[in-house]
């Protein structure tokens, strides 16, 4: 074991994957135990009071649920800035608010620069042992350790903390790897999930002083949440977007987080070479949000722009990649036909609509593409992404729901029903009658009602009551 980790003054990234006892030989010394707490002090209860933001109730609840089970880490994961930090100094605090002693809790975030050139089991050893040292001798521990997919092999480190001392650990992490690969390896068994997103409608209604929990409320309110939903359909929902009022540093920070997301959780973590290449493979995708679109069309673009030819592996292999950072999600046509589903293109959705306009060309135009995005994530997070897909007929519904084994639900999106009304019903009845539905639904910016169609119904609601998921507004 390493006693201490190292600290100098240098590019800390260009040295991040070297090995750690090759930091000596390079003029490094040694950080004492007292200075790592020092360092780690600053994020934590027992070092000075931590800002814990807006509570998001929905996510602590089920944090809560998940941590009864004493005996299995939790990790916590979803896209970056989503407020997964936010979230576990909140459960923090409520622990503590609970009888746990501050001293009794541990968080520990990964990202720190200086922590970034020594990622490594030993690092996490270290910080242990020193908080061990001089926080918690021998109590009960909760720790949090903050994108833990920046250690190589974390999940050894985890269970074996797990099984040997008395904690309880979350981890969190930008990546879907983390459910995937690492946590259905090592942690096989002793490991739940949380998955976070950026707000809802509803929690962003929250942040901005609106809380809707019955119809009173939405009759007090109508006239602000409509104008909200334009301002959620164009900025989105991460929390630090969501809080800052001046809209040119709303779009600053929205470029910021792309770039982000695409530089560290895609290009550095998958060692992609060509970094101008995966991004604008990034860009493409996103500009193509609620459509359809194929590897092998993305590649032709792309080949377009570089004036080279381009392998449709690495256009896959990003897609891949930005989909397990959480940036896009991609749903297939329903069928149950395995060459059906790889034949046709995919839909393209992005995690945030904010991250959407912000890449794209246009707001105005793209309403009723935004409002479909924000639909579908609504709908990923309630079912599932592998439970949703879209029907392609004579015509096109946007999603197709299917829980268990059954489709039970058809639901299309358009902003402006008046200019298609009739194209939009006839593609949700074709599907109802494949799918022996007897209600479909129609989201639309404002219409609502309900339509009879012989012995079937078709639902009209209005965008921001849909995404609301109020139980008086549940009859489809």
């Amino acid at each position: 074991m390493v006693f201490g980790i190292i600290s100098k003054g240098a590019n800390l990234y260009s040295i991040k994957y070297k090995n750690i006892k090759n930091l000596y030989s390079m003029g490094y010394k040694m950080l004492k135990r007292e200075e790592i707490i020092e360092l780690i002090s600053v994020d934590n209860f027992w070092g000075r009071p931590q800002e814990i933001g807006i509570e998001r109730d929905y996510y602590l609840k089920r944090l809560s649920k998940l941590a009864k089970a004493k005996d299995f880490s939790i990790s916590i994961i979803g896209v970056r800035r989503s407020g997964k930090t936010f979230l576990t100094k909140q459960f923090l605090k409520k622990a503590i608010d609970s009888g746990l002693g501050p001293e009794q809790t541990l968080y520990v975030n990964l990202e720190d620069p200086r922590f970034h050139p020594y990622l490594s089991l030993e690092l996490l050893d270290e910080i242990y042992q020193a908080y061990r040292t001089f926080v918690n001798r021998d109590k009960f521990a909760l720790i949090v350790l903050d994108e833990i997919q920046n250690i190589e092999d974390w999940e050894k480190w985890v269970r074996r903390a797990m099984e040997k001392e008395n904690v309880q650990i979350i981890v969190t992490g930008s990546t879907s790897s983390l459910l995937k690969s690492e946590v259905s390896t090592a942690l096989t068994g002793r490991s739940l999930t949380l998955e976070v997103f950026p707000l809802s409608f509803r929690e962003f209604l929250k942040f901005k002083g609106i809380v809707v929990e019955n119809q009173l409320d939405i009759i007090k309110n109508r006239a602000k949440i409509e104008r909200l939903l334009i301002e959620y359909l164009q900025f989105g929902g991460f929390p630090r977007v969501v809080l800052e009022e001046d809209e040119f540093l709303k779009r600053e920070i929205l470029k910021e987080l792309f770039d982000g997301i695409v530089m560290r959780d895609v290009v550095f973590r998958h060692g992609f070479r060509e970094v101008n290449s995966v991004k604008l493979v990034a860009e493409l995708a996103i500009n193509s949000f609620s459509s359809l679109k194929s590897i092998s069309s993305l590649r032709n673009e792309l080949a377009g722009i570089l004036k080279r030819k381009v392998s449709p592996n690495f256009v896959a292999e990003v897609i891949e990649a930005l989909r397990e950072s959480y940036l896009l999600f991609t749903i297939p046509p329903f069928s149950p036909k395995i060459k059906d589903v790889k034949k046709y293109p995919k839909k393209i959705y992005v995690v945030d609509t904010g991250l959407a306009t912000s890449v794209a060309l246009s707001f105005s135009k793209n309403l009723g593409r935004l409002a479909e995005n924000a639909v579908a994530v609504h709908l990923i997070k309630k079912y599932g992404e592998n439970n949703l897909f879209y029907y392609k007929g004579k015509r096109e519904v946007d999603f197709i729901i299917k829980e268990g084994l059954k489709v039970t639900k058809a639901i299309q999106v358009t902003w402006d029903l008046r200019e298609s009304h009739e194209r939009e019903v006839e593609a949700i009845l074709e599907a109802m009658d494949v799918f022996n539905l007897d209600k479909g639904l129609i989201i639309t910016a404002n219409e609502e009602g309900e339509e009879a169609h012989g012995n079937k119904k078709v639902k009209l609601i209005p965008l921001w009551k849909f995404l609301l998921d109020l139980e008086f507004a549940k009859e489809f």
